[in-house]
């Protein structure tokens, strides 16, 4: 019990510190598209060298990740952006062997709908909300499943969606929580998850 409060802790602590170095970025930082105030860094995969991360206004990252969404064959579960991260990644499935997560990943992902449930296009992703997701509380989710947490957090039912509509989703929580991230990467080559994190 000791430790995990201590690695809670430590990983409160790690979040402060990104969140006080991105303060001070902000103003400085330029879109490397646009030139404008850049609050997010594009990369290929999660977990990028800091120096294949590329500077974006929230716009041109959006027009960036438009690319990774509409191309991409999978299906992925996307959990709404939240503050007090300083990622929104994709993750594989394959990433997480741990069979409650995994299991749950692909039971959720195998509910999605043939049609977007806003303009009817073909979905491959299921939309959740983020209520009750914060840096406490994603390893339970990651340890759980989404199923038995953030899906039981007074979230909506998820909602298949296509391409275009989820990021419209992801852009409308970004300007409406005016949240800022350090590494943002779109889904990629199979089954996954888009999240928050901190790593």
């Amino acid at each position: 019990m000791f430790l995990l409060l201590a690695a809670i802790g430590a990983l409160f602590l790690a979040i402060l510190a990104v969140a006080f170095y991105l303060r001070r970025r902000r103003s400085r930082a330029k879109c490397s598209s646009c030139g404008a105030a850049s609050l997010f860094g594009y990369s290929r995969q999660a977990e990028s060298n800091a120096s294949d991360i590329v500077r974006f206004c929230l716009t041109c990252l959006i027009a960036k990740l438009s690319e990774d969404y509409r191309i991409y064959s999978a299906r992925a579960l996307v959990v709404e952006p939240a503050a007090n991260f300083p990622c929104y990644v994709f993750q594989l499935q394959s990433k997480w062997p741990d069979p409650n997560f995994s299991q749950d990943l692909s039971g959720l992902l195998a509910n999605i709908e043939r049609t977007c449930h806003h303009c009817g296009a073909p979905a491959s992703f299921l939309w959740v909300t983020s209520n009750g997701l914060s840096p406490a509380t994603l390893p339970r989710i990651l340890a759980e499943g989404p199923s038995k947490t953030i899906l039981q957090w007074g979230n909506e039912k998820p909602i298949s969606v296509c391409a275009s509509c989820c990021l419209a989703s992801i852009q409308k929580a970004c300007e409406s929580r005016g949240l800022t991230f350090l590494e943002v990467c779109g889904p990629r080559s199979e089954d996954g998850i888009v999240l928050p994190m901190a790593y």
